[in-house]
């Protein structure tokens, strides 16, 4: 039960970091498109409530290698999601508006 607790704080902290990530984008840097920003907050905030759902709902509560099995895939799809919108916050610098 424990980890599970700590899990869903570590996916709310990186949640945090990168919707601040993309605030102080779009507040402080000049020319970002404000659109698009828009929804990569949305879509953060999104990916939050889903993989802190997931967390609580294991596949075969009974089976431990079905239970291990279903965590090691939810982090995968986390650090998967997690690289995907690093790399769009990275990108919003890139696609300056002139």
């Amino acid at each position: 039960m424990a980890k599970r607790r700590i899990l869903k704080k570590d996916i709310g902290y990186v949640a945090g970091d990168l919707f601040t990530e993309v605030l102080v984008c779009k507040l402080y840097i000049p020319g970002v498109d404000a659109d698009k920003t828009d929804i990569l907050m949305s879509r953060i905030l999104d990916m939050q409530d889903n993989f802190i759902s997931r967390v609580s709902r294991p596949d075969g509560k009974d089976n431990k290698k079905l239970v291990k099995e279903y965590y090691r895939k939810l982090r995968s799809d986390l650090q998967e999601e997690i690289d995907a919108i690093a790399a769009e916050i990275g990108s919003l610098s890139k696609e300056i508006k002139e």
